[in-house]
């Protein structure tokens, strides 16, 4: 049996601002606003969710493997399935019903973005055919599913490749995928594609996968990270933010080819940073934003739904500082519904992963 797994401090509290820079992103927000320069880092936090997600599989693999010599392919990806596809075949329900709901109840359904394809979407490949119709679905919440089937490629790509790939290869493997995710990116872009599969994002989880390399060999460069003092990591916590905010605004130049590389190496020092046996940085699992990173599935799924309702709700009306209230309605009620849904719904799949512990 396999020690219990190390509890990762701040996660919960990473994903949650992950989750934010998101929802700001899907909001409506006036061009004059300040917030308006954060919609264009929604890209972020789905870049971030990779990152840790990169972490947190590695780390999990790598454990196993160097533990026990082995790493059990069956109990891993059904532990996957338990977290991931409850929820996920939920909503696919949801956005298929919906429009029959909305055409019975005689309410506008929308006209943007394309009618999906279910065989697409129950397969895990709504990412897929967002890139051959160069479009997003027209129902929510399919159009932020994306991520979650590059996700599910992930977890695919690396099980099994952990699962045969020697411990000390690993490090190779990582620079192969940052290579490879550059040089895709730069072709996607050449021939107009969007960058939302596995293989122009698979640099992201890499980049996760470095601290929990290093974490799980007890590598010597993590000593070295254990020597920083903390005041000079939260001095440096304010230029990572910089450059998340600052980086977007670069789009159409040359530097659009290396921001995800500076994101990724970005990503992979604020994890480094939260994993130092000492002098590391800290957010207690007490504070509410960490206890909200909890329901971070829910919240990302169900967040564009009621953005959505809100916008409806108050499309005729006058009231000043609509956004605002819209954005706030929404945040309020994907959060409450979010927390039902974990302990009504997902907790009950969740709690079955303790079967299946190597």
């Amino acid at each position: 049996m396999i020690k219990q797994r190390r509890h990762f401090h701040s996660f919960n509290a990473l994903r949650f601002v992950s989750f934010l820079l998101v929802f700001i992103h899907h909001i409506p927000v006036n061009e004059t606003s300040f917030l308006s320069y954060f919609t264009k880092t929604g890209g972020v936090g789905v870049s971030f969710f990779f990152s840790l997600s990169g972490f947190l599989i590695t780390y999990i693999l790598l454990a196993e493997k160097l533990e026990q010599n082995k790493i059990s392919l069956k109990h891993f990806f059904i532990k996957r399935i338990l977290k991931i596809w409850p929820l996920f075949y939920a909503m696919l329900l949801f956005a298929y019903l919906t429009p029959f709901f909305l055409d019975y109840s005689n309410l506008p359904s929308s006209s943007d973005g394309y009618k999906p394809n279910w065989w697409y979407s129950v397969f895990f490949l709504e990412n897929y055919q967002m890139l051959f119709t160069k479009d997003f679905p027209n129902v929510s919440p399919l159009r932020v599913m994306w991520s979650l089937c590059v996700e599910e490629h992930f977890y695919l790509i690396w099980g099994f490749t952990l699962f045969l790939l020697p411990v000390k290869k690993l490090p190779k493997l990582i620079l192969f995928c940052i290579f490879l995710a550059f040089f895709v990116r730069i072709i996607y872009f050449k021939y107009e594609i969007l960058s939302i599969d596995i293989f122009s994002n698979i640099d992201y989880f890499a980049f996760g996968a470095i601290p929990a390399y290093l974490l799980a060999t007890k590598n010597n460069i993590l000593h070295l990270i254990n020597n920083i003092s903390l005041k000079t990591k939260y001095s440096i916590i304010p230029i990572i933010l910089v450059c998340i905010i600052i980086f977007p605004l670069f789009n159409e130049s040359i530097l659009r080819f290396i921001t995800p590389t500076i994101y990724g190496f970005l990503f992979s020092t604020l994890i480094l940073f939260t994993l130092s046996s000492r002098n590391s940085i800290l957010i207690n699992d007490k504070y509410v934003i960490s206890k909200l990173g909890i329901y971070t599935y829910g919240l990302y799924l169900y967040h564009t739904i009621f953005i959505n309702l809100f916008i409806q709700l108050f499309k005729n009306s006058a009231i000043e500082m609509k956004n605002v209230l819209i954005a706030i309605s929404s945040l309020i009620v994907t959060i409450v519904i979010s927390i039902l849904s974990y302990h009504l719904f997902e907790k009950r799949f969740l709690n079955w992963k303790r079967y299946f512990n190597p």
